[in-house]
């Protein structure tokens, strides 16, 4: 019989439990080895149950001369790899170690092209001149010449600025980082049956240098680039006021990309909680909108015991219902668009609050008779269109009063509305709506309104904007 001693890959897993035979296929052949026993025999016993075939190229299977002083020691095979590995002498695969790098800062630099002011031109602003004329008149008794007054101009300092392409294509140029690894002993790895030996990091040669600096640019500024990490934001409050529940946090990392953290572990994002300070305790819902937009309502909650019985929870029962005010900004919110498409397309002009006869709808950039839908934005704003430019007060004709909402054509024909023929348009805030509010409107009214529930608010003054004339 003969012993062997052998180094295997990373990729071979030893049966444990006999009788299993492994045959491996190296330089002298294929012989069966026997992980429990550690023999190695030429020829696989009868009935053994074979494991895979192993080829080892690069590993000579050693067998042992009885009449040798000692066995030999176990063939190594050369890692081409600088990451460290771990393995078991002969009878068990190499494992990784758990590595990290740790790296330091990198230098780098901001590298932008030298300035090149052929590329520039020189704009001066108008110069500012004076002429100066002398106070006193020539005489000509003195002998001067007074063909003509002495004047003088005069000039200030020129102001000129030298312009130049706004963009400059800087570049960041950083060095690759210094990284050794930070390791320990491998978390999963199959059970030894001798001492684990693991290689330490070997430095791999690398080059930690900045590219040279090309002529064409010079270094702006000197930064050091941040490693990625992992960071931890605060936990959150125990999903059950009373037990046993789990809290959540989040989790990012610092380059905004998960996967550029990945090369360590993520802190976990939940974990199991206890919170009894809820219990024996009155819970309560989120109010209920207000009633009425715009004005005086009520709003209700749910109250409930979290230990389902009302005789158990301590203190008073908070209250269900209350009374709320609503004069949000949505309550003076007035606008009112004209287009000249039929379903909100074609040219459009805003009108706030105002009179618009058709020689002020031309001037805003709306076209007379050419209103083919309109829309009226805010609870309180109101709309009237009339057919003639002088709000009909010389001619009768239509006039349609609108309220918060969108109208196409067939909607304005609805209303009366006649061939698009909007010639004038008053736009206003229903005062009585502002002051004493709505009751709550359909929920399509709610969504053009932006609202997800009317907050209370104190009551703020209502500007006296005009009376329904009508």
């Amino acid at each position: 019989m003969r012993s062997v001693a052998i180094l295997f890959t990373p990729c071979l897993t030893l049966l444990q439990s006999a009788p299993v035979w492994v045959p491996i296929q190296g330089k002298s052949g294929v012989q069966y080895f026997n992980p429990a026993s550690s023999e190695m025999l030429a020829k696989a016993p009868e009935g053994a149950k074979l494991a895979p075939t192993v080829t080892v190229p690069q590993v000579s299977l050693l067998a042992q001369d009885p009449d040798a002083d000692a066995a030999p020691e176990p063939v190594q095979s050369e890692k081409s790899s600088c990451f460290p590995h771990c393995s078991w002498n002969c009878t068990q695969p190499v494992c990784n170690q758990d590595c990290t790098p740790d790296c330091e800062q990198p230098r780098c630099q901001t590298r932008c092209p030298r300035p090149d002011y052929s590329q520039c031109a020189i704009d001066c602003q108008t110069p500012h001149c004076s002429v100066f004329c002398p106070k006193d008149a020539c005489k000509a008794e003195d002998g001067a010449d007074c063909s003509s007054p002495k004047c003088s101009t005069r000039c200030a300092r020129p102001v000129c600025y030298l312009k130049c392409a706004d963009h400059v294509p800087c570049q960041n140029v950083c060095h690759p980082p210094r990284c050794t690894w930070n390791c320990r002993n491998p978390s999963v790895c199959a059970k030894p049956q001798c001492r684990l030996v693991c290689e330490k990091a070997k430095g791999c040669a690398q080059n930690y240098e900045l590219p040279a600096l090309s002529p064409a640019f010079t270094v702006n500024r000197q930064f050091a680039a941040e490693k990625a990490h992992w960071i931890t934001f605060g936990w959150g409050k125990c999903g059950e006021l009373c037990g046993k529940s789990v809290r959540t946090r989040k989790v990012v990392c610092s380059t905004g990309e998960d996967h550029e953290c990945s090369f360590a572990p993520k802190p976990p994002t939940q974990e199991e909680c206890e919170d009894n300070s809820g219990c024996n305790q009155w819970q309560t819902g989120e109010w209920s909108p207000c009633s009425q937009l715009c004005g005086k309502g009520v709003r209700t909650r749910k109250v409930w015991c979290n230990n389902d019985d009302d005789k158990e929870c301590l203190g008073e029962k908070p209250i269900r219902q209350e009374k709320c005010r609503d004069y949000g900004s949505h309550c003076k919110k007035c606008a009112v668009t004209l287009f000249g498409g039929q379903n909100f397309n074609g040219w459009k002009q805003t009108f706030a609050p105002g009179k618009y006869t058709s020689d002020d709808l031309v001037a805003h950039g709306a076209k007379c008779e050419e209103t083919s839908s309109v829309k009226v934005e805010g609870l309180c704003c109101r709309a009237k269109l009339y057919e003639y430019g002088d709000f009909n007060e010389k001619t009768d004709g239509f006039k349609v009063r609108l309220s918060v909402g969108d109208y196409d054509s067939d909607k304005l024909a609805d209303k009366g509305v006649e061939d698009n023929d909007v010639s004038s348009l008053k736009v206003f805030l229903d005062e009585r709506c502002v002051r004493e509010g709505e009751r709550f409107p359909g929920m399509k009214i709610v969504e053009q309104l932006g609202l997800k529930a009317a907050e209370t608010a104190a009551p703020e003054p209502v500007a006296q904007d005009e009376q329904d004339d009508e």
